[in-house]
């Protein structure tokens, strides 16, 4: 028997599939034999970026049983765990797996006769373009190994088993049971096709196999960019820090598999929180082949791409922009989500880019007795050296508004605080005092803010700073204008006794 088929079988795991593709997967040693065979556990571990429920969400996974494996053990005797005489002479030599097809699988793969001297013969079937057999003497069984001049490689792999399943070209076949993330299956050592809804694919399983259901599933990669033009990316990227009436711009970008089939659909969603306005301002970038589909629950818009032969591996974008509304201040999500769904079988897990809004405030006492506040007191804000305007709600606090025309001026309540909500971290506000109680000295000097991200839609006023004012007199400081008006006064008068000295000179000079 040709020995490059035991080869090329146990190094090549699995091969790219029309819309799913098994790639990788790592033998581990627990062959068991029960019976009068080798059985082994196939395992297909889930895609993580696929949006299963723990039922695997209604997808499955079928095997079929295309050829049966035969052990170096299997080769000491010729009736060695069961099998028909004759197949130990298929193989010889430690270490060696040979592979051999029944009689109904070699009449799926080509034509079997047998003459008058009861020598048999097989004859490729025009459509199988990948396998030899050879009847081996003494049984009803063919020995199996890849046809001269055939490139093993992924586009081989799948073609074969996507015929091998089409033509029923297999002994036996089976479900893979679903259950914590993971498709499994106990079965006969052979040749395998490993098939679920969106493909089929083969395995050599010889002993204990796992395998990672390494989809070619559309990539979703979602971007934000803040009014600073800093760009922050997919989920794992730092959230934007806002404030209540920035703008955020959004990117979506989807790229179309190259494996994807001409008529595959790709449906692309968009779904913020409730702290976003959409401004309906999207464009997509290509937009041919891109269509309106129907808007779900809390989403903003939904598309559907088509694929056609032209824009297969291409990037198709989305763009657009959301604008940080007054509901920031309650919203619990503070993140803007898009996801997709690809033909009938795969939903993406939600992709997901955060903000960040953040809440400052003092709490105004009286300097000798801090269990005083101070109601009343004035300020204006500024942000970055800008007046900035405010308004007040009905519960007392300050945010910033989403519209124009307010004032940058801010009162201390009866408790003494003044809170203000909705701001921007990458930001410097500062407060200065303009007007306070009677008998107390306004702030030297403007108070700069702290702020605290504020991630409940609450506040905690024990991280406030606390503000003093202090009664009495401000004693003017050495230089300051205290003494200048001295200088000022002093000097005058000296002026003032001059010119009378020398007035009284000349009146005395024109008496003589």
């Amino acid at each position: 028997m040709k020995k490059i088929l035991a080869v090329l079988l146990a190094t090549v795991m699995i091969a790219t599939m029309a819309m799913s593709a098994i790639v990788y997967g790592e033998g581990t040693s627990g062959a068991t034999t029960s019976g009068s065979g080798t059985t082994v556990t196939i395992t297909v571990n889930r895609d993580s970026s696929y949006a299963g429920d723990t039922s695997g969400s209604g997808r499955a996974f079928t095997w079929y049983k295309i050829f049966t494996a035969v052990p170096a053990e299997d080769f000491k005797s010729s009736n060695a765990s069961g099998h028909t005489n004759g197949v130990a002479n298929v193989a010889s030599g430690t270490g060696t797996v040979a592979y051999y097809a029944t009689a109904d699988v070699a009449a799926k793969l080509g034509t079997c006769s047998t003459d008058a001297s009861g020598t048999k013969t097989w004859v490729k079937n025009d459509g199988n373009l990948w396998f030899d057999l050879t009847p081996i003497a003494g049984s009803d069984l063919y020995s199996v190994s890849w046809r001269d001049g055939v490139n093993v490689d992924a586009s081989t792999m799948q073609a074969a088993a996507k015929w091998l399943v089409a033509n029923s070209a297999y002994e036996a076949t089976g479900p893979m049971t679903y259950a914590d993330g993971k498709w499994t299956a106990d079965v006969e050592i052979g040749y395998y096709v490993i098939s679920s809804d969106t493909g089929d694919n083969v395995i050599a399983a010889t002993t204990d196999i796992t395998v990672n259901e390494k989809n070619q599933y559309p990539p979703l990669k979602k971007e934000q960019t803040d009014e600073s033009g800093t760009t922050y990316v997919g989920e794992d990227g730092q959230p934007v820090n806002v404030a209540v009436g920035d703008v955020v711009y959004y990117k979506v970008t989807v790229t179309i598999p190259t494996s994807a089939k001409a008529g595959d659909t790709i449906e692309v969603w968009d779904k913020p929180s409730s702290g976003l306005t959409y401004n309906t301002d999207l464009t997509v970038n290509p937009a041919t082949n891109v269509t309106d589909g129907t808007v779900g629950t809390g989403e903003i818009w939904h598309k559907i791409i088509t694929v056609t032969a032209d824009n297969k591996g291409t990037d198709v974008v989305f763009s657009y922009s959301m604008t940080i509304n007054d509901e920031a201040l309650f919203d619990t999500g503070r993140q803007n989500e898009a996801g997709l769904k690809y033909g009938n079988n795969y939903d993406s897990l939600p992709h997901s880019v955060k903000y960040k809004t953040y809440y400052t405030g003092i709490e105004k006492v009286d300097g000798d007795d801090s269990g005083t506040k101070l109601a009343n007191v004035k300020f204006t804000l500024t942000a970055d050296g800008k007046d900035f305007p405010v308004k007040k709600a009905t519960d007392g606090n300050y945010y910033i508004p989403d519209s124009s025309g307010t004032s940058n001026e801010v009162v201390t309540g009866e408790d003494g605080l003044i809170i203000i909500r909705g701001l921007d971290k990458d930001v410097k506000y500062v407060l200065t005092e303009t007007e306070t109680n009677e008998g107390y000295n306004l702030l030297a000097e403007p108070k700069e803010l702290t702020l605290v991200e504020d991630t409940s839609g609450t506040y905690v006023t024990n991280k406030f700073d606390k503000v003093e004012n202090n009664k009495g007199t401000v004693l003017p400081s050495t230089g300051g204008i205290g003494t200048t008006i001295f200088y000022i006064v002093g000097g005058l008068l000296a002026v003032g006794a001059g010119v009378v000295l020398v007035t009284k000179k000349r009146m005395s000079k024109e008496d003589v």
